[in-house]
C-alpha cells in the first residue's frame, strides 16, 4: 500500500459530544425517588441542626449532589424499552455467515478475521467499496458489529480546484441493511436500503437525518440492532451502539422494506474494518440481544451459493454490431443472470457516481460513445483511466463471473484475442456470445416496449410544459384584468372627485353673481328712489347627466368567460406508428451518443468480424441467428458501411500525386496559351471586325478556320488546329471550369479504387465527394460555385464524362481509365458549342454563370505519396477490458 495509517489516537472521524447522558452498559443500582432523597435527608437535616453549624454546609452539600444526579438521570431519556432475548430453543442456524464475490465491489479484499480491505491505488481512493454478506434477516431481532481497524490517507491532487470535485468525507463507513439484488454501496437505492454513517447520520435509501446518533471512530466497536420482531414496541426500526452503550434512538425503516429479507450490509471508503458476525455481541448491551450468527433458521435466509459449471467461472464476450441492441441485450442478460458482473466503462462512471464524485462539463467537440463515455472528473487518478487499469489486472485473478463489455473490441479478432489472454483457461471458461441479425420475439417485444415508454415519456414532457404555460398565461391574464379593475375604479374616483368639485365652484360663482346683480338693482331703486324689492332668482333644475358607463370591453370579456368551455386536455396516451412496430432495435435517442463515436466506426469497423474457436473461446453461443446466418450479416453489414463510410486515413497514392501533378501543369499551359492567343494582333483585329459587323446588323461570318463539329473528336493537337488557332480559343470561365471539373472527378474515383484496393468500395460515396475531392486535391468542392444546390445536379453538368451508380449512388466515370486530359477538353468544346447555339436560338435557361470559386486553386500541393498497399481501418487504442493498445494499458500488479 502506498499509504499508511495515521498515528495511533489519532481521531479519523472527530467524535462529537454526545447530546444527552447515554444509559450505562451493565445494569446499575436502582435510583431512588426524589421523596425518598429528601426523606432520607430530613434526620440528617434534624442531625446538623444539634451539631455545631460549622459542619451544616457539608450536610447541605451532599443533598444537593444527589439532586444533580436524580436532574442527569432525567436527562438521559426514556428508559431502554429493548427487552432481554429469551431462550430460543429452535434449530440454529446452519449456513456461515461471510461475504459472496457476487456481492461485493470489485475493489473489497476479504481478509481473516471477517476484514475488509479496498484497493486505494489508480484512482480506487475514490470510489465506495460496499460488501453484503451472505445471510439476511426475515424475523427476530438481531446484531452485527462493525471496527475500524486501519484508516487510511491515499494522495489526492495538490490542486485546489481538483480537490473540490472530491467525495467528502475522505474516510467513510455506513452500516446498515439491504435487500438482495440492491446496489452495493449504500445509500445508492431509495427503496433497497436503511443505514447509520460514521457522521451521526441516520439514512433511509438516499435521504439523510443528521443529528439521529453519535459518531464514531477507529477501534470503537458498532452494533448494529435490526428489530423485526413484532411483539416488541421497536418492531421494525434500527438501533446503532458504541462498545456496547445506545448511541441512537431505535429509528423507523422505511415501509418498503417492511415483510422483505434484509442483510447486513456495509460500505466504506479509504478505510479496512472488521465485520462480526458472532452469536452473541463481544461489546454488552444494556439488554441480552443475540448476534445474527446465533440466529434461529426460521428468522433468516441464506442466498444460495452460485457454483461455477466445471468449476470455472465464466468470462462471457458479447459481440454484437453498434446501435442494434447492444446495451439492451446485456441489460436482459445481466438481469438474468445477476451473479455476472459488468466489466465496462459506464458501469465505472456509475460507480463514481454512486460514491458521489462529480463529473466537469461536458467538453465541445468530445468524442464520447456508450461504449467509451467521457470521463471528465478533474481528477487525473480517474481521468487517465488508472481504474481500469487496476480492475484489469484484479478481475484477472479473482474468480468471478464476467461480462467484458466493448462494443468495438468486441468485433476485433485482435483485441478478442487480448482479452482471452488477461483470463487464464485453467480458472475461467472464456464465452463468446454473438448477437446480431434479427432479434427473437422475446427482444423485440422489450424492445417495442420500451420505444413506447420513451414516447410517451417525451408526450407527457410536451404535455406537462403545455399546461404549465397555459396556466402561466392565464395567471397574468387575471393579473392585467385585476390591474385593468384597479384602474378603472381609481379612474372613477378620480371623475366622481373631479365632477363634485366642479359642482361646488359653479354654485359659488352663481352666488356670487346672484348677490351682485341682487347689489346692482337695490343700488338703481335707491337713486331712482323706488322701493327695491328682492326678487329670489329661479332656481334651475339641474340637468341630470346620464352616466352612461361604457363598458363593452368588460361585458365582451365576461360574454367570453362565460361562452368558454374550459376543456383541460387530459394526459396523452401514444401508439407506435406502423413503422415503429416493424423496428428492431431503437434508435438513439436525439442528444445522446450512439454505441460508438462516428471517427472510431469508420476506422474500425472494416476488421469486424465474428468470433471462432481457434481464437481461443471454450464456448461460441449464437444468440439469435446460426453460425452463417451471422457470418452473411457481417458481411453485409460491413459492406453497406463501406458504401457508405469515408475513410478518415486515406491519404493520395503515387500514381495519382504523379497524375495530378501532370495534369496541373497542362491545365496550366493551356491557360497560358489561351491568353497568348487572345491578345495576339490578328486575333484581336477578327473579334474587333465581327464587332463591327454585329454593330452594323450584318450576318455574322463563318470562321472558315474553325474545326467542324464531326471532325472535334479526330483533332490531334488541340493546341493547333490549323493556321495556329488552339481549339479551346473560345473557352470562358465556365468552359474552363467544366474542364476542370470532369478531369478531376474522373482522377479522383480511379484514384480512389487504387488507393483503398478493396473491391466492396466501389467509390465515392455522394455524401463524402467533398471530403474526398478536399482530400486528394487540396482545395474545396462547392455546388454552389457552379450556380447549382448539390452533388447530383453538379454532375449533371458533365454528364457526358461523370454520373453516380443507380444502386450504389458512388461516383461512376464514363471515360476510360486511361483518357488523357485532351479528351475532357474536346468534351468541353463539343458542351460549349452546343450551348452557345442554344443562346443564339433565344434561350437563356442554356447560359452558365459560375463564380470565380468554381476554378480553384489547391492550397498545398502533394509532393510526397503514401505508402503504397490497401487501406486498412486501422485500429484506435484498445479499451481497458480488452487489453490491447491503448497506451501502456497494461500494468503489473
Amino acid at each position: 500500500r502506498c499509504c499508511s495509517a495515521p498515528p495511533i489516537g489519532q481521531r479519523v472521524f472527530p467524535a462529537m459530544a454526545p447530546k444527552k447522558k447515554v444509559l450505562a452498559a451493565k445494569a446499575a443500582p436502582a435510583i431512588p425517588a426524589k421523596e425518598e432523597l429528601e426523606a432520607a435527608a430530613e434526620p440528617e437535616k434534624r442531625k446538623a441542626e444539634e451539631e455545631p453549624t460549622e459542619e451544616a454546609p457539608k450536610k447541605v452539600a451532599k443533598t444537593e449532589v444527589a439532586k444533580t444526579e436524580v436532574k442527569e438521570e432525567e436527562k438521559a431519556g426514556t428508559p431502554e424499552t429493548e427487552k432481554d432475548a429469551t431462550v430460543d430453543k429452535r434449530p440454529p442456524m446452519k449456513e456461515a455467515i461471510g461475504f459472496s464475490p457476487q456481492d461485493t465491489t470489485l475493489n473489497v479484499i476479504p481478509m481473516a478475521g471477517g476484514v475488509l480491505m479496498a484497493l486505494t491505488e489508480g484512482g480506487m481512493q475514490y470510489l465506495v467499496a460496499g460488501a453484503r454478506s451472505n445471510v439476511g434477516m426475515k424475523a427476530g431481532r438481531y446484531m452485527f458489529e462493525v471496527r475500524i481497524v486501519e484508516a487510511l490517507n491515499p494522495a489526492e491532487a495538490s490542486n485546489s480546484t481538483l480537490r473540490s470535485r472530491v467525495a467528502a468525507p475522505r474516510q467513510l463507513l455506513k452500516v446498515g441493511f439491504s435487500t438482495a439484488g440492491s446496489p452495493l454501496v449504500l445509500g445508492d437505492s431509495e427503496e433497497s436500503h436503511v443505514c447509520f454513517d460514521a457522521e451521526s447520520n441516520f439514512c433511509p435509501g438516499r435521504k439523510k437525518k443528521q443529528g439521529c446518533a453519535q459518531k464514531f471512530t477507529r477501534d470503537q466497536v458498532v452494533g448494529v440492532l435490526l428489530n423485526l420482531d413484532p411483539s416488541s414496541p421497536n418492531v421494525n426500526t434500527l438501533s446503532l451502539f458504541r462498545d456496547g452503550e445506545r448511541i441512537s434512538e431505535p429509528q423507523p425503516i422505511p415501509e418498503s422494506l417492511h415483510g422483505k429479507t434484509l442483510f447486513p450490509h456495509v460500505s466504506f471508503r479509504n478505510i479496512s474494518v472488521q465485520v462480526t458476525f458472532g452469536a452473541q455481541p463481544t461489546r454488552a448491551l444494556p439488554f441480552k440481544c443475540r448476534g445474527l450468527g446465533g440466529a434461529a433458521q426460521a428468522d433468516v435466509v441464506a442466498t444460495k451459493k452460485v457454483e461455477p459449471k466445471g468449476g470455472k467461472c465464466e468470462v462471457v464476450v458479447p459481440v454484437a454490431f453498434p446501435d442494434e441492441g447492444t446495451f439492451d441485450w446485456l441489460d436482459a442478460f445481466l438481469a438474468k443472470n445477476p451473479d455476472y458482473v459488468e466489466l465496462s466503462d459506464r458501469k465505472i462512471l456509475e460507480w463514481a457516481a454512486s460514491s458521489g464524485v462529480m463529473k466537469g462539463p461536458k467538453v465541445a467537440g468530445s468524442q464520447a460513445s456508450n461504449d467509451k463515455p467521457m470521463f471528465n472528473f478533474g481528477l487525473p487518478a480517474l481521468d487517465d483511466f488508472s481504474v481500469q487499469r487496476v480492475l484489469q489486472n484484479v478481475t484477472s485473478v479473482i474468480p468471478r463471473n464476467y461480462v467484458v463489455m466493448e462494443v468495438k473490441s468486441n468485433l476485433i479478432q485482435a483485441e478478442r484475442q487480448e482479452v482471452l489472454k488477461r483470463f487464464s483457461p485453467a480458472h475461467f471458461k472464456r464465452v463468446a456470445h454473438v448477437v446480431m441479425g434479427e432479434p427473437n420475439d422475446e427482444f423485440k417485444k422489450m424492445q417495442l416496449e420500451k420505444l413506447l415508454q420513451e414516447k410517451q415519456e417525451k408526450a407527457m414532457m410536451k404535455w406537462k410544459a403545455k399546461q404549465a404555460e397555459m396556466k402561466r398565461k392565464k395567471e397574468m391574464d387575471e393579473r392585467q384584468k385585476a390591474l385593468a379593475e384597479m384602474k378603472k375604479k381609481a379612474d372613477e374616483t378620480r371623475k366622481k372627485v373631479a365632477d363634485e368639485a366642479k359642482k361646488k365652484a359653479q354654485a359659488a360663482l352663481k352666488k356670487v353673481q346672484s348677490e351682485t346683480r341682487k347689489a346692482e338693482a337695490k343700488k338703481k331703486a335707491e337713486e331712482a328712489g323706488e322701493e327695491y324689492v328682492e326678487v329670489e332668482d329661479a332656481e334651475e333644475e339641474p340637468k341630470e347627466e346620464e352616466d352612461v358607463k361604457v363598458e363593452v370591453k368588460e361585458e365582451e370579456e365576461k360574454k367570453n368567460d362565460e361562452m368558454e368551455v374550459d376543456e383541460e386536455e387530459g394526459p396523452p396516451v401514444v401508439e407506435l406508428t406502423e413503422e415503429e412496430k416493424n423496428m428492431w432495435f431503437r434508435p438513439p435517442a436525439a442528444g445522446i451518443s450512439g454505441d460508438l463515436a462516428a471517427s472510431v466506426l469508420n476506422l474500425s469497423f472494416g476488421k469486424f468480424s465474428i468470433p471462432e474457436s481457434s481464437e481461443g473461446f471454450d464456448d461460441i453461443r449464437f444468440e439469435w441467428q446460426g453460425a452463417e446466418a451471422s457470418r452473411a450479416y457481417v458481411h453485409k453489414w460491413v459492406v453497406e458501411r463501406k458504401r457508405t463510410s469515408r475513410i478518415e486515413e486515406l491519404e493520395p497514392g503515387e500514381w495519382f500525386v504523379k497524375k495530378n501533378q501532370e495534369w496541373m501543369k497542362l491545365f496550366a499551359d493551356w491557360q497560358a496559351k489561351h491568353r497568348t492567343f487572345k491578345n495576339s494582333p490578328a486575333q484581336k483585329a477578327k473579334e474587333l471586325a465581327a464587332k463591327k459587323r454585329k454593330d452594323a446588323g450584318e450576318e455574322d461570318v463563318a470562321d472558315e478556320d474553325a474545326v467542324d463539329d464531326s471532325e472535334l473528336q479526330n483533332v490531334v493537337d488541340v493546341n493547333d488546329t490549323g493556321k495556329g488557332e488552339p481549339l479551346y480559343k473560345d473557352f470562358t470561365i465556365e468552359d474552363w471550369a467544366l474542364l476542370q471539373l470532369r478531369y478531376e472527378l474522373h482522377l479522383l474515383q480511379i484514384a480512389f479504387k487504387k488507393d483503398v484496393a478493396d473491391p466492396e468500395r466501389a467509390g465515392v460515396h455522394d455524401t463524402h465527394l467533398a471530403f474526398y475531392y478536399t482530400k486528394y486535391f487540396k482545395k474545396t468542392l462547392s455546388p454552389k460555385a457552379f450556380a447549382v444546390s448539390d452533388n447530383t445536379e453538379l454532375t449533371t453538368l458533365v454528364k457526358d464524362a461523370i454520373g453516380w451508380g443507380a444502386d450504389e449512388k458512388v461516383l461512376t466515370s464514363l471515360l476510360e481509365d486511361d483518357a488523357e486530359p485532351s479528351v475532357c477538353l474536346k468534351m468541353s468544346e463539343e458542351h460549349r458549342r452546343e450551348r452557345q447555339r442554344r443562346i443564339d436560338a433565344g434561350d437563356e435557361t442554356a447560359r452558365l454563370k459560375f463564380l470565380p470559386a468554381a476554378i480553384s486553386q489547391p492550397n498545398k500541393v502533394v509532393t510526397k505519396p503514401a505508402s503504397a498497399g490497401p487501406v486498412s481501418a486501422g485500429i484506435r487504442p484498445a479499451g481497458a477490458w480488452s487489453g490491447g493498445g491503448g497506451g501502456g494499458w497494461k500494468q503489473s500488479w
